[in-house]
């Protein structure tokens, strides 16, 4: 069993619910707020869907804008 953090289990809810989303509407409804590029926000919402990426999760799609849920 994979452990994933709240934050990656909340972006695999996204990800099931609308299976392509950008990494900004993903930080967007996982934050519950307008997320900018660059921010913190941002940043720690790519690096989990990274991990998520790594461990099979999800995929990338066109380069890093979309992901799709994979499981």
């Amino acid at each position: 069993m994979r452990h994933l953090s709240k934050n990656q289990k909340k972006i695999i809810e996204l990800l099931q619910i609308k299976p392509d989303m950008t990494t900004k509407e993903i930080a967007e409804l996982t934050f519950g707020r307008i997320v900018e590029y660059k921010s913190k926000d941002y940043s720690s919402n790519y690096r989990s869907l990274m991990s998520l990426e790594r461990q099979d999760c999800i995929q990338r799609v066109h380069v890093q804008l979309k992901w799709r849920f994979s499981i």
